[in-house]
């Protein structure tokens, strides 16, 4: 009797766990994930479809969610801590995105010097991308108290494709190192499609 009483509470403590013990059963990236990941944007983040304010990207935005878990009297950091989270994943996101699109330009409008402007290029969108998501603010928020009083904070926010293609294209169109081999109408093509077109897989 006592043996299947054990296994009866065993059985019972694990269905918890599965299913939060009537709490909300989806995973929410832990803060200290976010902020170490690196690589590939897939490998480091993948879909963020569950965590509260989510938001699929669109023809016109990108959109990413920062989180981070602490105390109620932290809550300053943890604001800063969400922010900087949500801003170093769109980041990486649109940085993916516009790797495609010199990777298209290359391909389509061949160069004398072919790689070297192709990295030339990447390295002035990746330092456009870095200015405009530093400036970025939340777009909503929510928090949520656990019964041991730790808080968990959600930010979510958004950057515009078409400032990020318009912002890139200037600067690059200005740059004297490329020279002949910056075909700009062209190169504004390509990224206004290429990141259109490109959604985060939810």
């Amino acid at each position: 009797m006592k043996k299947n009483l054990f296994v009866l509470m065993a059985f019972a403590a694990s269905v918890c766990v599965m299913t939060s013990c009537g709490g909300s059963s989806k995973q929410v990236v832990a803060p200290t994930q976010v902020l170490q990941s690196s690589g590939n944007y897939a490998d480091a983040f993948g879909p963020t479809a569950g965590v509260p304010l989510s938001r699929p990207d669109n023809a016109d935005y990108w959109y990413e969610v920062g989180v981070a878990t602490g105390t109620k009297f932290n809550f300053s950091d943890l604001q800063d801590n969400a922010l900087l989270a949500a801003q170093r994943r769109i980041a990486m996101k649109m940085k993916h995105a516009y790797k495609g699109v010199v990777s298209d330009y290359a391909n389509s409008y061949t160069t004398k010097r072919g790689t070297d402007t192709q990295s030339k290029m990447e390295r002035a969108g990746d330092r456009i991308i870095d200015a405009i998501v530093g400036n970025t603010d939340g777009l909503d928020y929510r928090q949520n108290v656990d019964d041991k009083g730790n808080l968990t904070y959600f930010v979510l926010i958004g950057v515009s494709k078409k400032e990020t293609a318009d912002k890139i294209a200037d600067a690059i169109s200005k740059d004297e190192k490329l020279g002949m081999d910056f075909k700009e109408s062209e190169f504004r093509k390509t990224m206004d499609d290429k990141f259109a077109k490109f959604k985060e897989e939810q």
